[in-house]
């Protein structure tokens, strides 16, 4: 019971700010193994500044169905195109600048190329936030934005780690063996040219009058 009150606690407190946040995040950007942000660490961070009323993550048409259902389950709303996605948030991030129900855009993304969204967002009166990896992120997100959100990478476990590893050794090893089926086809070949003796394809007639079988050589 009094978990439920600090909670009512807090939204009041949201309430009493006004803020009214649109996030977007470039997924193929953050989400990435070398990244690898939470969205569910992004979503904490940004509903300190205010109410989040548009929550999306962009996602490429290949994205893993577990991925997509992960946001799903983060509360976002996932958003697939076949075609770039970066251009495809950059348009839903500029219509939602001219949306008198929001007044905070958040962009989370490590592509210097949003920091034209931004400044068309400060023009027309917003505030804007950018949420990123610590690790070489955009100096010129940073600078451009109102405030900056660095957020640590999610460290990929032991055990996912292990079958990674496992399944690049796996794909090696069948590439290797491939390799190896096709150059042995190849030295038999030339060995068999340079001994100037036809390929026996094994293939047998039976003879018409007695009803005998023969090897033909080609």
């Amino acid at each position: 019971m009094a978990s439920a009150i600090i909670e009512m606690e807090k939204f009041k407190d949201l309430l009493k700010k006004k803020n009214r946040l649109a996030v977007f995040v470039d997924g193929p950007n953050v989400l990435r193994r070398d990244v690898n942000l939470s969205l569910r660490e992004i979503k904490e961070n940004l509903k300190i500044a205010g109410l989040i009323k548009i929550c999306r993550v962009y996602l490429n048409q290949n994205a893993p169905s577990k991925l997509v259902e992960a946001a799903i389950n983060e509360g976002y709303e996932v958003v697939t195109t076949p075609s770039d996605v970066d251009v495809c948030m950059a348009v839903d991030a500029t219509s939602a600048i001219y949306n008198p129900a929001i007044n905070v855009i958040a962009l989370v993304t490590r592509d210097t190329d949003f920091h034209f969204v931004l400044k068309k967002a400060k023009e027309m009166g917003k505030a804007t936030i950018v949420v990123g990896a610590k690790e070489n992120f955009s100096s010129a997100l940073r600078n451009t934005a109102d405030e900056a959100i660095l957020l640590e990478g999610m460290k990929e476990s032991e055990e996912s780690n292990k079958e990674r590893k496992k399944d690049e050794k796996e794909k090696k090893a069948g590439e290797s063996k491939s390799k190896e089926g096709i150059m042995d086809k190849i030295r038999k070949g030339l060995a068999r040219r340079k001994s100037g003796k036809p390929k026996e394809t094994g293939n047998k007639e039976q003879n018409a009058e007695g009803g005998k079988t023969t090897s033909k050589t080609v």
